[in-house]
């Protein structure tokens, strides 16, 4: 007679092995050292690949304000940290905003958001998988993460390795329903603007 208990005591304990072996030799991209990791626009099918391609952006500086990384004035020079930004990814302007399911409407104290070309849908041709599995749709080019902890609101270090596990926990679908959460409390956020009678504009991410 099958001893189902068995087997699957033998499944949890090999995959608890499998993991344990993965955490060994990813060990070298745990370190948290910076507090910008890039995520270029390239392919990847495998965690140990993602760690290896994903940048420490250790000289990267966000905007000051959303209005700092926007479009200049012919002729206007923008902020130092955003020029820089500009000239390394090929960014037109820089946009950013937090990952769904990690933003202020979150539970969470970590804050995660990407910076990126504010006109990619433009601007940029090469598709970004990693990008992609962050935000829920269509990204081109270069995108950068950071995570802002809630109780300091300042960015905090990050690893490689933390931002190949966020990517592959959403390729999986894992965060749906953090995700879902986040969006009832936003839905229940807007029915309280509504009844101050404030008036809501609908920003619409683009197609996937």
């Amino acid at each position: 007679m099958t001893s189902y208990a068995k087997w699957d005591k033998f499944a949890k304990d090999l995959a608890s092995d499998t993991e344990s072996e993965e955490e060994r030799d990813l060990s070298d991209f745990a370190q948290k050292t910076v507090r910008y990791i890039h995520v270029p626009p390239r392919d990847f099918s495998q965690k140990a690949q993602l760690c290896k391609l994903l940048e420490e952006e250790d000289a990267f500086e966000a905007p000051s304000s959303a209005a700092a990384g926007v479009c200049v004035e012919d002729g206007e020079k923008p902020p130092s940290e955003v020029a820089r930004a500009l000239k390394k990814y090929g960014w037109s302007s820089i946009g950013s905003q937090f990952i769904p399911g990690y933003g202020a409407s979150s539970n969470s104290d970590d804050l995660w958001r990407v910076f990126f070309d504010d006109n990619f849908l433009c601007t940029q041709k090469e598709k970004n998988p990693g990008a992609r599995a962050l935000l829920g749709h269509q990204s081109l080019g270069s995108f950068v993460v950071s995570c802002m902890e809630r109780s300091t609101g300042q960015d905090r270090p990050i690893s490689r390795k933390e931002v190949a596990d966020l990517i592959m926990r959403r390729q999986q679908g894992l965060d749906a329903e953090r995700i879902n959460l986040e969006a009832e409390k936003q839905t229940e956020r807007m029915a309280l603007f509504d009844q101050l009678g404030a008036q809501r504009v609908d920003l619409k991410p683009p197609e996937a």
